[in-house]
């Protein structure tokens, strides 16, 4: 999926299909679709692993190549001990600082990373796209309340009572689906046999 067809799928389910008379721009469609997909890059990032070259008789590594970084969850180094050797690390800016000494070879850093979605593709498996579009939806419909506060619409004064309801109803469901996304217990072993 890309951002286009992303978008009209938040379009569909907000019934703004037409064309000559969007009640939200792309630009704001795209805007709510970016805040949720950032949102759910938080709870289900991207799992990514590189192996960077550390510096010999320094502590530091340099991250900044790491585009999208959410956090790291590990740096092993030396490369190939067994069992596995993992640093103690602590982060600042665009560095790692070890607790050992480099020594000219690599770390391998396992890190997490922001999901994209953009006019060729998008990093979200398909299983949780409903979860974007139910945010999306979400956001717009409650930020089409504020809007329509003091407007006189066919809908009179409930106009700004539904948008409310519905997006209130959309951002529950999203935020009970990212919550049950973020509960799964993941088990993990830093030593193996």
């Amino acid at each position: 999926m890309d951002l286009a067809t992303m978008r009209a799928r938040v379009r569909e389910d907000l019934q703004d299909e037409d064309e000559a008379n969007y009640r939200w721009t792309n630009d704001q469609v795209d805007g709510a679709i970016e805040r949720v997909v950032r949102e759910f890059s938080i709870v289900k990032p991207i799992q990514q692993q590189d192996d960077i070259a550390t510096v010999d008789s320094s502590r530091e590594i340099d991250i900044s190549s790491l585009s999208g970084l959410i956090g790291v969850e590990s740096v092993e180094f030396p490369i190939g001990e067994n069992p596995t050797y993992y640093q103690k690390f602590r982060i600042w800016q665009d560095t790692i600082q070890m607790d050992d000494e480099g020594d000219g070879t690599d770390a391998r850093v396992r890190w997490y990373k922001e999901h994209t979605l953009d006019a060729e593709s998008s990093t979200i498996p398909s299983q949780f796209e409903e979860i974007i579009v139910l945010g999306a939806t979400g956001y717009l419909a409650a930020s089409a309340s504020v809007y329509t506060v003091d407007k006189a619409t066919i809908a009179g004064k409930w106009a700004t009572i539904n948008f409310l309801a519905w997006g209130k109803e959309r951002l529950e469901r999203y935020e009970k689906k990212l919550k049950a996304l973020k509960s799964r217990v993941i088990s993990r072993e830093l030593y193996t046999d």
